[in-house]
């Protein structure tokens, strides 16, 4: 049986950066993940403002390697498509002091990013990382907690931290999570080249389509002329309605006029790969006795947005921060491991519960057009969407119906 001080299961975002502000503190951690990297990930591929953060307090010379990267885009902005094709264009805050030449956000593909980390974490001394190590069930002892695996190979730590995604068993035991359909995006995901009409600094695009609100399809460019499309709605919606994602795909880059003039050239490139998120709710338990749930597997996914990545390595960093103090104390307890989760949710926690809200505003059509044409000619209304995405007090008034009726009516 393999001894370490901490157990990492999934080497996604969630559980490299973990490894790595551990290893940064000298503690040692075995990281084990299922596939052999490196390897694709579905996702919408965009890299938010909280990975420049996170990295930056993790390591700034990892943040300017990364930039340094050919197989990412600088990404300034978002584009938002009202159902009516009218749009507007929202930069991102850029509140970096590192460096001018380091962006508010990236795009690029997860294959890479995720390698960029995992390779990162192989050099590290403190990080045993195992490949082709799928764990399958868990068990406490009287002062240790043992995973095991599909090999028959056992890991007996002081702590697990569970990251290894959306389908992660350990949801539910030991994280008590059940996901719930209402709250659980299903999205298509493919990648094209030869896409046109891209902005000059490589806005991600949110179309609100019709037949898809509160859902979206979205542009988000790539290098190498490439670029990632996809559509995401939830489950319930689409049972409830017997909506096929893919038609609605495919009939949105043929059908809608100013979607098809961009795709005349594009040629797909892959082929359509499906995939579930499970969005935030509401604040829970994600942590207990010797573990934390972090990433995917403890349900941070914004439900407005999609932001995934970026609170997958915020929940990693903390995490890891909760596995130092209970090192340090020799306290393993679910009362104390539960810092770890209110240090979370007063990072993120009230920009989930407003997000959580604002889908049942965004889901009327008259209501969405009516906005969107008022902050086409308004840049007061602009700058305030601008500042939603970053700050709080701006963003709360946007869970307001009252907030969208008055912008409708022109007060």
């Amino acid at each position: 049986m393999k001894q370490s001080k901490v157990c990492i299961v999934g080497a996604g975002p969630a559980g490299v950066i973990s490894a790595l502000f551990l290893a940064k503190e000298g503690i040692e951690c075995t990281l084990i993940d299922k596939a052999i990297f490196p390897r694709d990930k579905i996702c919408g591929d965009g890299i938010s403002g909280w990975v420049v953060s996170v990295l930056c307090q993790l390591d700034k010379g990892l943040l300017l390697k990364l930039n340094s990267q050919d197989f990412l885009l600088p990404s300034h902005g978002i584009r938002l498509v009202a159902p009516n094709t009218k749009m507007i264009d929202l930069p991102f805050l850029d509140t970096n002091e590192i460096s001018p030449q380091v962006p508010p956000g990236y795009i690029c593909k997860r294959i890479d990013f995720d390698n960029f980390l995992v390779e990162e974490a192989k050099q590290k001394p403190e990080i045993n990382f195992l490949e082709d190590t799928e764990a399958t069930a868990y068990r406490y002892t009287f002062d240790k907690i043992i995973i095991e695996t599909k090999s028959g190979k056992e890991i007996q730590s002081d702590l697990i931290i569970f990251a290894n995604g959306a389908n992660s068993k350990f949801m539910k035991d030991p994280g008590g999570i059940v996901k719930n359909k209402k709250w659980t995006m299903a999205g298509l995901k493919a990648y094209y080249k030869g896409v046109s009409g891209m902005h000059e600094k490589n806005y991600v695009e949110l179309h609100f389509l019709k037949n898809l609100l509160p859902g979206y399809f979205w542009i988000f460019p790539l290098p190498n002329g490439e670029a990632n499309i996809g559509v995401g709605l939830d489950q319930y919606r689409i049972n409830k309605n017997k909506i096929n994602l893919k038609q609605v795909m495919y009939e949105a880059i043929e059908s809608e006029p100013y979607l098809k003039e961009r795709f005349k050239n594009a040629t797909q490139i892959s082929n359509i790969q499906a995939y579930g998120l499970p969005l935030w709710d509401k604040k829970r338990k994600i942590s207990g006795e010797r573990f934390m749930l972090a990433g995917d597997a403890a349900s941070l996914v914004d439900p407005v947005t999609g932001e995934g990545i970026g609170h997958a390595i915020l929940s990693g960093m903390f995490a890891a921060k909760q596995a130092i103090r209970s090192m340090k104390t020799g306290n393993f307890s679910s009362e104390f491991m539960k810092q770890y989760e209110i240090d979370l949710y007063d990072k993120i926690g009230k920009e989930l519960k407003i997000s959580r809200r604002i889908p049942g505003f965004i889901k009327y059509p008259w209501l969405f057009n009516g906005v969107i044409n008022k902050a086409v000619n308004s840049k007061a209304l602009q700058e305030k969407l601008t500042l939603a995405m970053t700050d709080l007090k701006i963003r709360k008034k946007l869970k307001n119906p009252w907030l969208y009726l008055k912008v409708f009516l022109g007060k």
